[in-house]
């Protein structure tokens, strides 16, 4: 069961779904949101929108190929200008919510498995051995008992689940308050944000698609809320900002942000994602888009352990997983926050003369264009698996990167779409008849992994696969097997992408975090460490 029909859990109904997964989402709205609230999305979320099979329908809501700039004193002090594709898609976009979530909405309608029940809250839950039984008033009053194996917590930063299970959050909430205006302007939206660090009144201002723009002001002291909501004020403002005080205007709202993480975001069979989970200031754009991963990175091992391929202690990973790069995003996102919001002048004067040196080196204002100071996708501990080898420790643990690959029938495709949705073993080679020859694929079937082999130069047409354009995940028909199960023969000329992976299998989570990598005589050694690993207690 869902608790939370925002984003996150939405999100995780369709992943949910698409595993097979029966699902009941409870929401006590009686609709979805119609304000936007978030409006970042980045390359990780994007492609987490593909895992769902949803990125077409998605791209309608999206803006995509922001740049950021931050400005004090007319002068830049840095310019985020990604020009890398690493994970498939641009590493800033924007998106309007309400649009985005009746998508995933209507996404779930291709699962019978999956039902939405608007108006329905959570009285009371109980957790036994076996399950959790979980107590609803129904829309008439009633007071009705649902058992389900797990509850997953999407209920925002408020969280009832949350504080039902006694989980304390620990952090900070910003005693500075800011005025949130989103507008549609006359014509389209530069495709800048723009941070206005100046210490008389920081200032944000971020493009979105159909010609929206939001604005983000700090309040001063002695600014009343009231005042500031006025439409003539908030007019002078985008005015003095450099924007139109013609704009008209959707929503207007104060916010306090806050920098807060739940000190453990699963308690026995309910888990907590999303703002639930933990809450994180909007300069890094990145609170919509954790829980896209805390989503992603659950429901995967959820199926696994629901369809009887790996012990419930899998679980236990969620936590050890999420919890540090969570905290890893907050302070990503409280370290922008400190650039922008400084109003004090002499403190924003030595920043600017630190960012106008920093400028001076060349590395580093590559880094800061490339947007490479956020933190990567890499996890240190969890269902993972290392070896001795040093280059190999460095590789497990990482996102595997999606560059566009070039399938036997022409077609040019983004990785994903040639790795399914489950796992997939890769190997780098140039002969397919000879990638997975001496590999013992038992196991392999069972867990139902797909075999893909990435050749360095153009695959021949005859003989291996097409894709079906018509079938969500793009489902093969092959003449080419590896013992039961079909193989994905494709090409790449990302020459640095086939260098990281030479002479090696690649074992690729469903999640797109690589497991662990292994030569090919240590095949079953790997196999063996693999099985011991799912079956774990942790």
């Amino acid at each position: 069961m869902i608790v939370g029909a925002g984003p996150t859990g939405l999100s995780a109904g369709n992943l949910l779904g698409l595993a097979g997964i029966d699902t009941l989402i409870i929401e006590s709205n009686t609709s979805l949101s119609d304000y936007p609230k978030a409006i970042s999305l980045d390359d990780e979320g994007l492609r987490i929108c593909q895992a769902m099979v949803l990125s077409s329908a998605v791209n309608k809501s999206v803006l995509s190929g922001i740049n950021a700039h931050y400005v004090s004193a007319g002068r830049f002090l840095a310019k985020v200008e990604p020009s890398s594709k690493r994970n498939g898609y641009s590493l800033i976009s924007t998106f309007n919510q309400p649009e985005f979530e009746a998508t995933l909405l209507e996404g779930l309608e291709r699962f019978t498995c999956v039902n939405v029940l608007f108006r329905h809250t959570v009285e009371s839950f109980e957790q036994t051995e076996s399950g959790v039984i979980v107590t609803l008033r129904t829309p008439s009053g009633m007071l009705q008992k649902v058992w389900c194996n797990y509850l997953l917590a999407c209920d925002g930063g408020r969280s009832t689940i949350r504080r039902m299970l006694n989980i304390p959050m620990k952090g900070t909430t910003f005693a500075q308050k800011w005025l949130v205006v989103d507008v549609i302007d006359d014509e389209e939206s530069s495709p800048i944000a723009m941070f206005f660090c100046n210490p008389s009144r920081p200032t944000v201002t971020v493009p979105s698609p159909h010609k929206g723009r939001r604005w983000e002001f700090m309040l001063l002291p002695g600014e009343i809320e009231n005042d500031l909501l006025r439409i003539d004020s908030i007019a002078t403002l985008i005015k003095h900002a450099g924007g139109s005080p013609h704009s008209e205007i959707i929503r207007q709202t104060i916010y306090t942000f806050h920098s807060t993480i739940a000190q453990n975001f699963s308690k026995g069979r309910v888990f907590l994602l999303g703002d639930a989970a933990h809450m994180m200031p909007p300069f890094g754009g990145q609170g919509l888009n954790s829980g896209l991963r805390d989503a992603h990175n659950l429901c995967w091992k959820l199926a696994m352990v629901l369809h009887g391929l790996a012990s419930d202690g899998l679980l236990d990973t969620y936590h050890e997983e999420r919890h540090r790069h969570v905290a890893q995003m907050i302070r990503f996102s409280s370290f922008l926050g400190s650039i922008v919001m400084s109003t004090n002048k002499p403190a924003a004067y030595c920043r600017d003369i630190v960012f106008h040196l920093l400028n001076q080196v060349p590395a580093i204002r590559e880094i800061l264009s490339e947007g490479r100071i956020k933190p990567q996708p890499m996890y240190k501990t969890g269902i993972l698996l290392f070896n001795k080898e040093r280059k190999h420790r460095t590789i497990t643990g990482r996102m595997l990167s999606q560059p566009k690959v070039t399938t036997t029938e022409g077609q040019c495709v983004l990785l994903d779409e040639v790795l399914g949705p489950g796992f997939a073993l890769l190997r780098f080679h140039r002969n397919p008849k000879e990638a997975f020859a001496t590999l013992k694929t038992d196991f392999w079937e069972r867990l139902g992994a797909r075999f893909v082999c990435i050749q360095p130069g153009i695959p021949r047409k005859e003989g291996y696969n097409s894709l079906d354009r018509d079938r969500p995940h793009k489902e093969t028909y092959e003449s080419l097997r590896i013992g039961k199960a079909p193989l994905m023969v494709v090409q790449s000329r990302d020459t640095g992408f086939l260098a990281d992976y030479r002479d090696l299998f690649v074992v690729v989570r469903p999640d797109r975090y690589i497991l662990g990598v292994f030569r090919e005589e240590k095949a079953d050694m790997f196999v063996s460490a693999f099985q011991r690993l799912l079956n774990r207690g942790w």
